[in-house]
């Protein structure tokens, strides 16, 4: 009887420990993924949300430890994130919405700037274009989430980590490194279309003349 009453006792001692460790685990990484997504504005989806926590907690996992914040905002003004110059291994993403405008930012710590130059920068926003614009929910998210696969490449590349599921494919990553290269065939075929048009109205204008002659 007393050996029941105490295995009884150490049971439940068990299942309150891990009741308390549960609770613990979750509240941790609850408010690890609040402090790297803060959408004030309410643009994100699931997809998105769940994009941001699973590549953030394996950042997690490494020596650095960096980091990718997302943060929207309710206003297109003043988009830089506080305290931008005190952090380090950090890259923000940010999207300023009022009304029917949205602006989209990405900014890094001072010893990512290699990673994130104005250029590249200008390249990542460049790729999601079409879907930041657009107001389908669901669209955005898409570009959004593109931007922040592009922001995790460019950092595992900074610290040399293994490119995971959460990276760029190598056509996605030629797009931003080589913007030109992708340009130059739509360019190519542009001038060929525009010759082609001025010889064909050339040969009209030739055959009007000899007909008025």
């Amino acid at each position: 009887m007393r050996d029941w009453k105490k295995n009884l006792k150490k049971t439940k001692i068990i299942n309150l420990f891990i009741f308390i460790f549960s609770i613990g685990v979750f509240l941790t990484s609850t408010a690890f993924i609040q402090d790297n997504l803060k959408d004030y504005a309410n643009l994100t989806d699931q997809k998105t949300r769940q994009l941001i926590a699973e590549k953030n907690n394996r950042y997690l996992q490494t020596k650095e430890e960096p980091r990718i914040v997302v943060i929207t905002l309710n206003r297109l003004d003043n988009l830089t994130p506080s305290r931008l110059n005190k952090t380090k291994r950090t890259a923000y993403i940010v999207v300023g919405q009022k009304d029917k405008r949205r602006e989209l930012q990405i900014y890094s710590s001072k010893d990512l700037h290699s990673a994130f130059t104005a250029e590249s920068r200008m390249n990542i926003i460049r790729l999601a274009g079409k879907d930041l614009r657009s107001h389908n929910k669901k669209q955005f998210n898409k570009g959004l989430r593109l931007v922040f696969r592009a922001c995790a490449t460019k950092i595992d590349q900074q610290y040399q980590y293994t490119l995971d599921k959460y990276d760029l494919t190598n056509a996605e990553q030629n797009k931003i490194d080589h913007p030109n290269r992708v340009a130059l065939p739509i360019a190519f075929g542009i001038v060929i279309l525009v010759g082609a048009l001025i010889y064909f109205l050339k040969t009209i204008q030739n055959r009007n003349s000899k007909n008025k002659k």
